[in-house]
């Protein structure tokens, strides 16, 4: 019902959450990376968005595309629309689609920290019926012109029972792990907001460690997902969501596995925690049913009973008559489950006119056929009457698929499941036909598997569907690896096949999954960069196919800080080398770096044999190339046996007049990565580190800092600052930098960079140089800038450790041949050219001596498109 604003000069509002009772102005509503939202700060952002949109002119109670990520701007611009009594059109992509078939009378894009509102002011207006409330795709990303028309009492009574079953209390605090245009995501929002709870907004993939810092942070209670969601936690360690305030874990959106659902309902209560397996459907506004925590071990492959509220009926039809198995050895008869409550939408809309209807059904036909157990009264799904699957937790209409094939001229027929799609295109290139379906569906590539053959018949001449999947999950083991670099897909596994030396790359590969690094990372995103534009800044946690998904193209490039920090660091340590400009400092910078970036990508693997190899591999990376350069000019004098062993900075000579201390970074570098790999894969340690994410580096940065005292210095003061254990603190602080998640945390970190770097050189040039970058690297993530200048800066960046051990070589003769200002660039070049040498020469020697043949054209007969191996 209407209610007063709190903003002056806002009209009246609706509030179907209550979120301005008096009672929870000052609970935490919305949380997000860099603080919490209380209920009255909503308020006040709600009626300022309302304000704002009736400034725009957008008119009173309009159809409204609201497109973007999950964040506090998408939270409050929904509420907004709920306020202004409009009916938000929730979208994903397809925008011109449903922009063009549903005239609404603006678009509004979301992004992390801003909006934007397009006014149409020649759309014609749309009669809209008072109990409208939201608009919501019945497809997933197929662009399906039909929409789920859902009134603001559905999304009220579906959260009170969600709230009610889960038994969510104003102490909860959820996270959204699935977009919020998507039914099951929006349910988390509405649920918590329905019995003052909290929301923690992201959009960072659950395996990222962002979202495990958000869920630390912020004592995230609960978390949901779809059957790709824990598939991604078993590959990456369940235990990156393992945090103590942890109550409940939910699953819905596709089948999940018996086995699997087993194990995760096993895993939670190890973890003194709850799991819900649920049903639903974007028609019952989100969820239909739920088992019951206790029985769901007992009960792994059943949806189990209706919500609170709602009721399931196993209605006999005419469809499971050719079925053998209408009954089980039970008794129980099989039929279609349909589902009545006070969550069933209003009816789908088609057409405009739609849009003015009332309700026109008061029942839910699923299309899902399944069995009631008469002992436990659970109800199992045991197939489809209509043909719709769930991959990846997206609904897909097969005869949609089928449809949109025909439009591009393709006469086909589409099986599937929650697994594949199969389509028996005939005449036409499988290749080809993928490509429609992929760009169609959204899908991943190697969810598609495409014959240039009819389908398979029965008997009696029908179409045989079970057949064509048969043969496509037949086919998947024995189709070859689609390595061409002809999409974005493809591009993304050529790039991680290059860079990472990894011969077989599935869709659902992550750069860190397949052994990426700080050193490689950058190498990576300058190609992926090219091949894709703009990148997400997890990309290095994206599987490949949602990395080649992703769209979202941007003025100009941001380029991860760490990246310019290493261009940076190198170009004043070989200008203060060279006497050119003095900045000394780039070493110890660039300590701090490499603590960021192991506590960024080798830290958070939750294996510790898997963390151990990745790792060591970064070291050996390091220190193979420094030996081997090191050997090279021992032949010539230059070097001796401690800079060889990588020992110097202990049992070298104090003096620097040689070229003893060149490497002593180097050294350094090994030392402290081994140590911490090493330290951190005791088991009370990890586990220390990971229930304190952020305490536990303070404490160590605490105890290292001692080290860099007098008593500490051995004998030789000025060679401390050269030392492992006196400036191990830089790398500890970088790893604090990275676990520096939450805005408090953030102004500490800061303070503490500024504190320790003070003094500690008795040299404010080096200690403000040093400073400001670990100042910055808090609180910048990436530097927008001009595309132009992101790959020299990147290829200095990924050229940095060469630079850092072949320059002492090339700057004297540099020096001799030409003035400093020319030399200086000359070395540098110099410098990467030894870097592309040694990284890239020998695999542009293999390929053009050994050409490596891994893929083969698809040819146009019975054999399958694919890319999954």
């Amino acid at each position: 019902m209407p209610t007063a604003s709190t903003y002056p000069g806002v009209r009246p509002t609706v509030d179907p959450f209550d979120v301005r009772d008096p009672a929870r102005v000052a609970r935490p509503a919305i949380a997000h990376r860099n603080g919490t939202i209380t209920y009255g700060d909503l308020v006040g952002l709600i009626d300022r968005r309302v304000a704002a949109f009736d400034d725009a002119g957008l008119p009173d109670r309009s159809i409204v595309v609201l497109t973007g990520d999950n964040g506090v701007e998408w939270v409050v611009s929904y509420l907004a629309l709920l306020a202004r009594r409009d009916v938000p059109l929730l979208a994903a992509d397809h925008i011109d689609r449903l922009v063009e078939r549903w005239t609404p009378a603006a678009v509004l894009q979301v992004g992390a920290d801003d909006w934007h509102l397009a006014v149409d002011r020649s759309a014609p207006s749309s009669e809209l019926h008072p109990d409208l409330g939201l608009l919501m795709s019945t497809s997933g990303s197929t662009g399906n012109p039909k929409l789920v028309r859902l009134s603001v009492d559905n999304l009220v009574a579906n959260a009170r029972s969600i709230a009610e079953f889960q038994g969510l209390t104003s102490n909860d605090v959820g996270i959204t792990s699935l977009p919020l245009r998507y039914s099951f995501g929006l349910s988390i929002l509405h649920s918590h907001l329905a019995v003052a709870g909290s929301v923690v907004t992201t959009s960072t993939s659950v395996v990222d460690p962002c979202f495990r810092a958000l869920m630390l942070d912020h004592g995230v209670t609960n978390l949901a997902g779809v059957p790709h969601t824990y598939d991604l936690l078993d590959q990456a360690g369940p235990e990156q969501v393992r945090v103590p305030t942890l109550r409940f874990l939910a699953q819905a959106g596709g089948k999940m596995a018996a086995d699997k659902v087993a194990a995760w309902a096993q895993r939670a209560d190890r973890w003194h925690a709850q799991w819900f397996s649920m049903y639903g459907a974007t028609e019952a506004t989100a969820r239909m049913t739920y088992v019951p925590p206790a029985d769901v071990r007992a009960n792994p492959d059943t949806i189990g009973i209706a919500i609170p509220g709602g009721a399931l009926e196993i209605r006999p039809t005419d469809a499971v008559d050719t079925m053998n198995d209408v009954m089980d050895d039970t008794g129980a008869e099989t039929g279609e489950i349909v589902y009545t409550g006070p969550n069933v939408m209003l009816g789908y809309a088609t057409e405009h006119a739609d849009l003015a209807a009332g309700r026109t059904i008061d029942e839910l036909r699923t299309g899902d056929l399944g069995r009631r157990d008469p002992d436990t009264g659970f109800v199992r799904v045991v197939g489809r009457l209509a043909r719709r699957v769930k991959p990846y937790g997206l609904r897909i209409d097969l005869d949609d698929v089928e449809r949109h094939l025909a439009d591009a001229g393709v006469a086909s027929d589409v099986a599937g499941d929650d697994d594949l799609l199969a389509v028996a295109a005939p005449h036409t290139d499988p290749t080809r036909t993928v490509e429609l379906v992929v760009r169609a569906t959204g899908l991943p590539s190697n969810r598609v598997v495409a014959f240039d053959r009819v389908a398979p018949r029965t008997s009696n001449g029908k179409l045989d569907y079970p057949a064509l999947l048969a043969d496509a999950h037949a086919a998947v083991a024995v189709t070859p690896l689609d390595d061409g670099p002809g999409d974005r897909q493809g591009a993304v596994q050529a790039t991680f096949a290059a860079v990472l030396g990894v011969d077989s790359i599935t869709d659902d590969d992550t750069f860190v999954g397949l052994g990426g690094d700080s050193l490689s990372y950058i190498e990576c995103s300058i190609r992926l960069e090219r091949a894709l534009g703009s990148l997400p800044s997890d990309w290095h946690l994206r599987p490949v196919s949602e990395l080649a998904a992703d769209r979202a193209p941007k003025r100009l490039a941001r380029v991860d800080t760490t990246v310019v920090l290493r261009a940076v660091g190198i170009l004043a340590v070989v200008s203060t080398h060279m006497r050119l400009w003095h900045v000394p400092g780039g070493s110890h910078l660039l300590l701090g770096v490499v603590g960021y970036n192991l506590a960024r990508f080798t830290m958070p693997i939750a294996d510790t044999r898997a963390r151990l190899r990745s790792g060591m591999r970064t070291v050996l990376r390091v220190a193979v190339p420094t030996l081997l350069w090191t050997l090279a000019f021992m032949a010539l004098g230059q070097y001796t046996w401690h800079t060889l062993t990588l020992v110097n900075n202990y049992i070298g000579p104090r003096s620097h007049a040689g070229n003893h201390w060149h490497f002593w970074f180097i050294e350094v570098f090994v030392h402290v990565v081994v140590l911490t790999l090493l330290f951190t894969s005791i088991p009370f340690v990890r586990r220390l580190d990971l229930r304190f994410p952020y305490a536990f580096p303070l404490t160590m940065l605490g105890l290292v800092l001692t080290l860099r005292m007098d008593w500490a210095d051995l004998g030789d003061w000025y060679n401390l600052r050269f030392r492992t254990h006196a400036v191990a603190w830089f790398f500890v602080l970088g790893w604090l930098i990275q676990r520096s998640t939450r805005r408090h945390l953030q102004v500490l970190t800061s303070v503490i960079a500024l504190v320790t770097a003070y003094g500690v050189f008795n040299n404010p040039r080096r200690e403000y140089f040093i400073a400001t970058g670990l100042v910055l690297l808090v609180w910048v993530k990436e530097i927008p800038m001009p595309r132009r200048a992101v790959a020299p800066i990147a290829t200095i960046a990924a050229a940095s450790m060469w630079i850092l051990i072949s320059h002492f070589m090339i700057w004297p003769p540099m020096k001799d041949w030409f003035i400093v200002e020319v030399a200086y660039p000359l070395t540098v070049l110099a410098s990467i050219g030894v870097w592309w040498t040694f990284t890239h020469g020998p695999r542009l020697v293999r390929e053009r001596v050994v050409p490596a043949v891994r893929s083969r054209p698809v040819a146009a007969s019975n054999r399958p498109a694919t890319s999954l191996v």
